[in-house]
C-alpha cells in the first residue's frame, strides 16, 4: 500500500484537485499569513513566511506537480521535510482519515510520472493523489 506504514492521511484540496499526505509528515495546518516573495526563486516557490519563530519556504503544489498556476490557497500545511520543513498552500482541508477507510493504490517508483506522487486513492467517492515529499 504505502512505502512505509502510516495510520492516517490528511486529505486536502489545492486548486480544485484533491491530495492526501501521510499525517506523520504534517507538522501543522494553519491560516496562511502574508508570503514574502524571493527574487530568483524556483517557479513553484510562492516565497517565505515567518511561522512559529522560523522562516519557512512556501510552495504552490500545482506548480510543483505540473507547472499549473491555479491560484494559491489561504491555508498552509507545514510539511516535515527530510532536511527542513516547508509549507504548501491549500484551499480546503477535508479531514484526517484512517488508512483503512481509504482505497489506496501505490504506484511503483519506476512507474511514477511525477516523483511527488506515490499513488492515488478514494474517499467518499472522491479521488485524490497521494503525495510523497522526499525533499
Amino acid at each position: 500500500m504505502l512505502e512505509r506504514e502510516t495510520e492516517h492521511i490528511v486529505i486536502f484540496e489545492s486548486g480544485k484537485k484533491v491530495f492526501g499526505l501521510e499525517l506523520d509528515r504534517v507538522d501543522s495546518i494553519a491560516e496562511k499569513d502574508s508570503v514574502t516573495s524571493v527574487p530568483n526563486a524556483p517557479p513553484a516557490a510562492e516565497g517565505v513566511i515567518f511561522y512559529r519563530d522560523r522562516i519557512l519556504p512556501v510552495f504552490n503544489l500545482l506548480k510543483m506537480l505540473n507547472g499549473n498556476n491555479d491560484g494559491c490557497g489561504s491555508l498552509l500545511l507545514v510539511v516535515r521535510g527530510l532536511s527542513e520543513d516547508f509549507g504548501i498552500s491549500s484551499d480546503r482541508i477535508y479531514g484526517i482519515m484512517p488508512v483503512e477507510q481509504l482505497k489506496l493504490r501505490r504506484i511503483p517508483s519506476e512507474e511514477r510520472e511525477n516523483p511527488y506522487i506515490q499513488g492515488n486513492g478514494e474517499f467518499n467517492g472522491t479521488e485524490f493523489f497521494l503525495l510523497d515529499f522526499k525533499i
